[in-house]
């Protein structure tokens, strides 16, 4: 079971070649799997990796100075911060659970996870269904009311149609990507043209990495509890 996880991981490292495979193959049974798949989904490389798993205990932050002068790629930061945040359980807002009858109905009849679904409104307003971003987006998922027209739903602020333009946006993602919900998760984030801009991989953008850590963390909490 842990050699096929570890061949599945590969695969998704296949642009590293043959050495960069085996080099992850041989870590993640050293370290166990989990933290390897999160990093290989997001595109994170082989110099990331060992340098992290190398870093002495309590030593997650280096001055970028030190990172250039080793050879370290830029993502390092961005690694310290996906290993702290993507397998800790968090705590979750109480407001949650107002919502959990409207993320149920929606997920069912869309047949997505409502623990994704719980994730994503975590991660992008705390459930705080007053949220307006910069950009314009509203509410629990922080939808665009040029996306809540294009998935058939008016007034995108109150909760419930957020919720029902939010799941089939995400839904509508999943599908186009094959199910993948790490690269739906980014294109919720970054748009799905960025994707295919990128070949059909993560792209290389620090928010949507963060995003989807940040998602991916609490999607497996959700689970869990």
């Amino acid at each position: 079971m842990v050699m096929k996880k570890l061949l599945r991981i590969a695969t998704l490292m296949g642009g590293l070649g043959l050495k960069a495979s085996v080099t992850f193959l041989v870590l993640g049974l050293a370290t166990g799997t989990a933290h390897l798949e999160h990093q290989a989904r997001l595109g994170l490389g082989q110099d990331e990796a060992a340098a992290s798993r190398a870093m002495p205990a309590g030593q997650t932050e280096k001055p970028r100075a030190m990172a250039l002068s080793t050879g370290l790629a830029p993502n390092l930061f961005l690694l310290d911060q996906v290993k702290e945040q993507a397998f800790q359980k968090p705590l979750f807002d109480k407001k949650s659970s107002a919502y959990d009858k409207m993320i149920e109905d929606a997920a069912r009849t869309h047949r997505i996870s409502p623990a994704l679904v719980k994730a994503v409104i975590q991660a992008e307003s705390k459930f705080d269904d007053r949220a307006v971003s910069s950009q314009g987006a509203v509410g629990l998922m922080q939808i665009l009311p040029s996306t809540a027209r294009s998935m058939g739903v008016s007034s995108p602020q109150e909760p419930r149609n957020n919720i029902t333009a939010g799941v089939r946006y995400l839904k509508m993602l999943l599908e186009e990507f094959g199910d993948d919900e790490y690269l739906a998760l980014a294109a919720y984030n970054c748009g799905p043209e960025a994707i295919k801009r990128y070949g059909g991989k993560m792209p290389p953008f620090s928010e949507t990495r963060s995003f989807v850590s940040q998602v991916m963390r609490y999607y497996q909490s959700h689970i869990e509890s």
